[in-house]
């Protein structure tokens, strides 16, 4: 019995290394083949060839492959493995050469015995079979319960997140409706309202600009009436003209129309009050 052991055992490492590659099903398979071979080895090498009276508990192991079939292989696996053990069970039983113990009992029992290693097997595969499909079902269920509760949470986070992105959302278009331009949506592509938030911000950025450019026309529009009111004036008081710097666009055209620098007018000092009383002398 030691070398079908030992090939047992060196199988078994084999399935221990197919475990951790995620092929159940095919260390299932090699499992239940190793343990019946072992069984039809230690079966096939009595002396003489002759089955003893002790080999009847043997016949009983073969279960141990239908326990494994049912464990990692599917329906169609386990009704293979359970016919397959008893066709074995009843061809090694007629027609391998039996000891005269054997032979006095089988002749006794009028064979009767033979039922008993294969109500083991079917009884097994069929309880075993039974328990494994509902204890499945009773997990997928517990999945389904739990992937529903998973989902059910991810809900509620995304509603969470999306009143809040709409009060962030409500509260910008507020501050830029009363004139706070500056102001901008803090979204990110990991929030679920991060593309309106972008399209609000530029919309916000370009209502920035726009404004800027409608005081920039406004200054220059004032720059533009001081400009004619001091023309006006100078003509009408015959004095030189003098124009101080708006800081708008207009002032380099206006110092083209001038010929020189726009820059502050030089008026001559103002008497002291001791020059003022000099000249009242």
């Amino acid at each position: 019995m030691l070398p079908p052991v030992l090939g047992l055992l060196a199988v078994t490492f084999v399935a221990i290394f197919l475990n951790r590659q995620g092929k159940v099903q095919v260390l299932g398979a090699l499992i239940a083949i190793a343990v019946n071979a072992t069984l039809i080895a230690v079966l096939l090498t009595y002396p003489k060839f002759e089955l003893p009276q002790n080999a009847m508990p043997i016949y009983d192991l073969f279960v141990l492959s239908v326990i494994i079939a049912v464990s990692f292989l599917p329906g169609p696996g386990v009704v293979l493995t359970t016919l397959f053990n008893c066709l074995f069970i009843t061809i090694d039983m007629i027609f391998q050469p039996h000891t005269a113990d054997l032979q006095n009992t089988l002749t006794t029992t009028n064979y009767t015995i033979l039922l008993r290693p294969l109500a083991i097997q079917i009884i097994v595969a069929l309880v075993t079979y039974i328990w494994v499909r509902n204890a499945n079902r009773a997990i997928e269920k517990a999945n389904q319960a739990e992937l529903i509760a998973q989902l059910e949470r991810d809900m509620a986070q995304q509603k969470r997140d999306l009143d809040i992105g709409i009060q962030q959302l409500l509260q910008t278009l507020v501050e830029a409706a009363n004139g706070n331009l500056n102001v901008r949506a803090p979204y990110t592509q990991e929030n679920v309202l991060w593309q309106v938030g972008s399209a609000v911000n530029m919309l916000v950025s370009r209502l920035q600009r726009t404004t800027l450019n409608e005081q920039e026309l406004t200054r220059i529009k004032d720059e533009l009436r001081r400009v004619i009111q001091s023309v006006r004036e100078s003509k009408r008081n015959h004095n030189n003209f003098y124009l101080m710097p708006g800081g708008t666009d207009m002032d380099p055209l206006i110092s083209e129309l001038l010929g020189c620098n726009l820059s502050q007018p030089t008026y001559p000092p103002s008497p002291s009050p001791l020059n003022r009383r000099e000249l009242k002398n």
